[in-house]
């Protein structure tokens, strides 16, 4: 996806996918699968699923499950810098390099902390830096998303089971899909987490 012009629609429509729904998301999934669906075909499912999802769903509806999600489940936050370092000084270094980085394109980060998958994402959406935005996606947006998805994928259905759909699962299958179309960009070669360190990026020593 590097160089072409969809991608930074691309992480434009996932941060707003990603962000607290603060208005209604019909369309951003669809368009996003459509945008996707070539280089995806798995990631353009996922979000025809969520689509169908948020055009019955009141706002409230989503509000609710983005809380539950996100908020009150600590293994899933969508804050990078909380899964790769916890709450530590390596994060608050964290935060302050990715701001360093925002304040090029004034990207602004509102209430959130710079380091939520919806801000990093905006910031990925106007970078023109493509060594810089592989490197945050193969160092950070990597290893976050590998830890909030690691139940899910390491405890797989048994398909001899009937189980419904667990609370929350809508927007799971938008980190999964976010999840396959960055590896379309990047490999994700399960290396550790990234440490701030001398104002830039680097993987810490295994």
């Amino acid at each position: 996806m590097n160089g072409e012009p969809m991608a930074g629609r691309v992480f434009q429509l996932f941060a707003t996918l990603l962000d607290y729904p603060r208005m209604p998301l019909i369309g951003v999934a669809g368009e996003c699968a459509a945008l996707v669906s070539g280089r995806s075909p798995e990631a353009a499912s996922r979000l025809r699923e969520f689509e169908s999802f948020a055009e019955k769903a009141a706002l409230t509806r989503l509000e609710e499950i983005y809380t539950g999600v996100f908020e009150l489940d600590a293994t899933c936050h969508p804050y990078a810098g909380y899964h790769l370092f916890g709450e530590s000084y390596k994060r608050s270094a964290f935060l302050l390099e990715l701001k360093d980085r925002y304040r090029l394109y004034n990207i602004q980060c509102g209430s959130e902390l710079p380091d939520h998958l919806a801000v990093m994402l905006r910031f990925l959406a106007v970078n023109e830096d493509l060594t810089d935005s592989e490197e945050i996606i193969r160092e950070a947006l990597h290893p976050t998303l590998r830890k909030m998805l690691k139940n899910k994928d390491d405890e797989p259905p048994d398909p001899d089971i009937p189980k419904p759909p667990a609370r929350g699962d809508e927007y799971r299958s938008v980190l999964q899909a976010l999840r396959s179309v960055l590896l379309t960009i990047t490999a994700d070669d399960a290396l550790p987490a990234v440490e701030a360190a001398d104002d830039e990026l680097v993987l810490m020593a295994a």
